[in-house]
């Protein structure tokens, strides 16, 4: 039986909302607001973030998309939209590429398609090393505020205060399972170019997790997508940029058949 923990909220077609690294569904909260007046918002805790239980020390991003699979089979969702900021967007293609009769359509919210290359292997197991080290504040303090464009961190501090608070809930059993099963996660940019739906596609033009040549990639590379580059904004366009990328996704989603 699944243990997927989730707010479910309004009517209509059903999209669901997959939160980040270190995040948890509040997140999404403020979008839920607007988007459950035309349709179903689910918004769900990652198995280990927020109330969801952690199944595996050792899991894998393909064990947390069939997770969410059997969730949404359990509240009869029978075909939605996933949409998935950072590793919520690697949730969703894996979602995609094992159950797709599920998913209607896509949306990547800095987020990428592309496997982690070595460098980016290397920060993650400095991350592990680091975290075996050092209890989690130590790690998550100064982690999100890196996220934030840097030139807007005291316009921004309410923001970053929040997703640290929210951070600082992870724990090291999860931090850890998730930075390894990141690091071995599966090259699916060629599954996001050939995806039949209009999908979306968020980026932050000083996003320094997905850079602005990977997010163009991302762009450029399809025919069917709703694609943003964002100036003065890095890996946290949702608090960033708020007004805008609701927008962006109320947008997107009326093109969804």
């Amino acid at each position: 039986m699944p243990t997927i923990k989730a707010t479910i909220q309004g009517e209509g077609f059903p999209v669901i909302l997959l939160h980040g690294f270190c995040e948890n569904k509040s997140m999404w909260f403020p979008y839920a607001v607007s988007l459950t007046k035309e349709y179903q918002i689910i918004c769900p805790d990652l198995p280990g973030f927020g109330e969801s239980p952690l199944s595996n020390k050792d899991i894998t991003l393909e064990e947390v998309a069939d997770e969410l699979a059997a969730f949404l089979s359990e509240i009869k969702v029978e075909k939605c939209v996933a949409i998935g900021h950072s590793l919520g967007g690697y949730v969703a293609l894996a979602l995609a590429e094992r159950h797709p009769a599920l998913i209607q359509g896509l949306g990547l919210f800095n987020s990428t398609a592309l496997a982690d290359d070595e460098e980016a292997k290397h920060r993650r197991n400095k991350s592990i090393l680091f975290l075996k080290k050092h209890p989690v504040p130590k790690f998550i303090e100064p982690f999100i505020p890196s996220l934030f464009y840097s030139k807007r961190k005291n316009e921004l501090k309410e923001e970053i205060a929040l997703a640290t608070s929210i951070g600082l809930q992870s724990s090291l059993d999860t931090i850890i399972a998730y930075t390894l099963a990141m690091k071995i996660r599966k090259d699916r940019f060629e599954l996001w170019k050939n995806l039949p739906f209009q999908t979306l596609f968020i980026g932050g033009a000083n996003d320094s997790r997905v850079p602005l040549e990977m997010a163009e990639k991302h762009i450029e590379e399809r025919v069917k997508v709703d694609g943003y580059i964002l100036p003065e904004t890095a890996h946290m366009a949702m608090h960033e940029r708020p007004t805008e990328t609701l927008q962006m996704i109320q947008d997107y989603l009326l093109k969804v058949d």
